[in-house]
């Protein structure tokens, strides 16, 4: 139970501290706002505040405890010391909702809220929530700070909605996290209504507000430690902003409407369209550069910490989405391109059905957006309105970054401005717009939702109110609804501090301590399973050797350059080079000097007389590509053998050259290709290959390609099995 109430003091210190920086940012801003509005809007603009000050504490490696009770700690008094304006003036300028609309809106948010908070205070469950959202920041707050991560690129993605959960999730845990994120849900539903109220259509606002916040993928996201509802929440933030600056015409309003774009910039990439939207929104109304420079000025402020971050800890201010610009070590290029084409698909047999699968079926897209945004071309009609067309167009502008990744969470942040364009379609019959929030309503409560959706629908399935206030186990709730946490103890366990573990099992790795590394996400990480699908994967082998004969060459510089163009996704592969001069190999050397382009890091490689390692292009195979190889003196060449797997079909081309400097000669395009096989034992090689890059444990599922493999020759691996859990063996590599 102690857990249970250490969780919701974590979130409500919390969300006290983010409502009192606001507090005192408005204080300085000089807006006029209603009561109403004041409250969401606190908290957001308060989060935004917030999480700068984490990050500043992150940055200087005192993330401890104590700190994070003296800044909310300081944050609240300080609030509640200095006296707040009057704002009545703007309060009389508003037009109260009628007593039914209040009623309605309050009976359907209390009930939603109810069961959000329960289902968030259980613990955490969530595959990214508990895996790489509060994963990574529990590595800071082990490390006290931001430390390097290069076998995890979501630790390059913007944080600033984590850096919001890092004080409580440090004081309450992982249930913390997640009751700060309900707060994003319910302040955005507040700040729906509130800007109804505030353009004189109460009935508008509290119809979208509810719309949006009963929305089936609102109410499970919200009470996990994800971010999209809370990014939405922010996005709708930093539009009532410009809006309030576009009546006002106060330019510290315009310096938080940048603020809070960059805030959510910050919180997901994504949403730099949010800033280019409010930026030229700015400059349309003003036309001045003074206006578009405090503009400006905000979102940097929020936004320019993450680029940097990136720029000294990865070398790519975007990292991951630029490698071609700002190629760097830590991340290939294919991989980011191979994960993002899947984003774009998801599996689905048929993209015309997206439709229907983010609102009502939800087999392919985790989630369902719930049958009402089935009318969102109905908003259409809302373009005969001035609100409606600004509604519109955000929407769409928002919508446009949707289909790079079509889950239906990411349709979140859209949600509202299509919710408000909808409700405004009708806003004369005040019958249609309760019919709308009836409906959604009724079809988003739980035990109603299967009988419409797929079985398998991302949704809310439970009321456990017992494990949220501690009445039951928590320990033994995570056991029963979370399958990896037994995978999670039996790793702190067996595994001491400093050792790494290859991931193979989809561990949620904010319930160990350990270091983790999954599959996927790093160069390290792709390189390390190529090693292993290589022993099972036959033409991922070396099978085929390029041999080139030239005329007697006495070079220090020569180069294989690759001159064809590869198929999509198709790369060049090289196990083994090997020079030979009268049949004899020319013996490698330490002052040896060579490169590659491109991936120049891992071109050791294809020059480590190993067969379970290669070298990898890691871009689709173009013209240029080359491997170069400086002697550092004279040597007789009249031979090279090229040793390649059989993984790559196109018609690939070479050519020899020599020279250096920047001037190179052809010396042949002509190559015999013959047939090669690998050399040695690949399983013990390749488990040799993990060692010494400090992987000590393979933790594999029973359900991997690789578990059959482990457990039937465990020696000839060179692993032994140290425990087993949740269908899932832990083994040690042997030295």
């Amino acid at each position: 139970m102690l857990a249970a109430w250490a969780a919701m003091f974590g979130a409500a210190l919390t969300v006290a501290g983010c409502f009192a920086a606001g507090v005192l940012a408005l204080r300085w801003s000089g807006a006029k706002l209603d009561r109403v509005e004041r409250v969401p809007l606190a908290f957001l603009l308060g989060a935004g505040c917030l999480h700068l000050a984490v990050f500043a504490v992150m940055a200087a490696r005192i993330a401890y405890k104590p700190v994070w009770w003296i800044l909310l700690g300081g944050l609240i008094v300080t609030a509640c010391v200095l006296k707040q304006p009057n704002h009545a003036e703007a309060q009389r300028t508003r037009r109260a909702a009628d007593w039914t609309l209040a009623a309605l809106f309050a009976v359907i948010f209390a009930a939603f809220t109810v069961m959000y908070v329960v289902n968030a205070w259980a613990p955490e469950t969530s595959a990214d929530g508990a895996g790489y959202h509060l994963g990574v920041l529990a590595q800071y707050l082990r490390a006290r700070g931001f430390v390097p991560m290069p076998t995890n690129m979501y630790a390059s993605l913007g944080q600033g909605v984590e850096m919001v959960y890092a004080p409580a999730f440090a004081l309450g845990k992982h249930s913390a996290a997640a009751l700060v994120h309900v707060a994003f849900a319910i302040t955005l539903g507040l700040a729906i209504f509130a800007y109804g109220r505030r353009i004189g259509k109460p009935w508008v606002g509290a119809a979208a507000a509810t719309i949006v916040y009963v929305s089936p993928v609102v109410g499970k996201d919200a009470t996990t430690a994800y971010i999209d509802v809370a990014t939405g929440a922010i996005v709708f933030a930093a539009f009532y902003w410009l809006q309030i600056w576009d009546e006002q015409r106060n330019p510290r309003l315009l310096a938080i409407a940048g603020f809070m774009a960059g805030y959510a910039f910050a919180a997901k990439y994504t949403m730099f369209v949010m800033v280019l939207y409010a930026l030229l929104f700015v400059a349309w109304k003003t036309r001045r550069v003074r206006t578009v420079a405090i503009f400006a000025a905000g979102a940097v402020l929020t936004s320019a910490p993450w680029l940097i971050k990136n720029w000294i800890f990865m070398h790519d201010p975007l990292a991951p989405f630029a490698t071609r610009i700002f190629p760097s070590p830590y991340i290939h290029t294919l991989a980011v391109e191979d994960w993002a084409e899947w984003l774009r698909r998801y599996d689905i047999p048929n993209l015309w059905s997206l439709p229907l699968e983010d609102t009502v079926r939800g087999r392919w897209t985790q989630g369902i957006a719930g049958p009402i945004f089935l009318l969102a071309p109905l908003g259409l009609l809302a373009l005969r309105d001035r609100i409606g067309r600004r509604v519109l167009l955000l929407g769409a502008v928002l919508l446009a970054t949707y289909f790079g990744n079509i889950g239906t969470r990411f349709l979140i942040p859209c949600l509202p401005f299509f919710a408000l364009a909808m409700a405004l379609a009708v806003q004369k019959w005040k019958p249609a717009l309760a019919a709308m929030v009836a409906v959604q309503a009724i079809a988003s409560w739980p035990p109603v939702i299967l009988a419409y959706a797929n079985q398998y629908v991302w949704r809310l399935d439970d009321f456990p109110y017992q494990a949220a206030l501690g009445i039951a186990s928590r320990e033994e709730y995570l056991r029963t609804h979370l399958f990896g946490y037994e995978r999670a103890k039996m790793i702190e366990s067996q595994v001491a501090p400093q050792d790494k573990i290859l991931d193979l099992a989809g561990l949620e790795e904010s319930y160990t301590s350990r270091q983790v590394i999954a599959p996927f996400p790093g160069a390290l990480n792709n390189t390390l399973m190529d090693v292993l699908d290589m022993v099972q994967q036959e033409e991922w082998q070396v099978r085929r050797a390029f041999v080139f004969r030239v005329p007697d060459q006495r070079t220090q510089h020569i180069r294989v350059v690759q001159t064809a163009q590869g198929k999509k996704l198709e790369q060049w592969n090289v196990h083994e080079l090997r020079f030979y001069s009268r049949g004899v190999e020319v013996p490698r050397s330490s002052a040896w000097r060579i490169r590659a382009w491109p991936n120049p890091w891992e071109i050791q490689y294809a020059f480590d007389n190993s067969d379970a390692t290669r070298w990898r292009s890691w871009q689709t195979g173009q013209p240029g590509m080359f491997i170069e190889v400086n002697f550092g003196d004279v040597e007789e060449v009249d031979e090279i053998r090229m040793f390649s797997s059989i993984d790559y079909h196109w018609d690939i081309r070479f050519e020899v050259q020599t020279g250096g400097a920047g001037k190179w000669t052809k010396v042949t395009d002509s190559f015999e290709e013959t047939p090669a096989k690998p050399r040695g034992y690949l399983p013990r090689a390749a488990t040799y290959e993990l060692y010494a890059h400090g992987i000590r444990y393979i933790l594999v599922d029973d359900a991997h390609r690789l578990a059959d493999a482990f457990f039937d020759n465990p020696e000839g691996w060179g692993i032994e099995l140290v425990a087993r859990a949740a269908s899932t063996s832990l083994y040690r590599i042997l030295p």
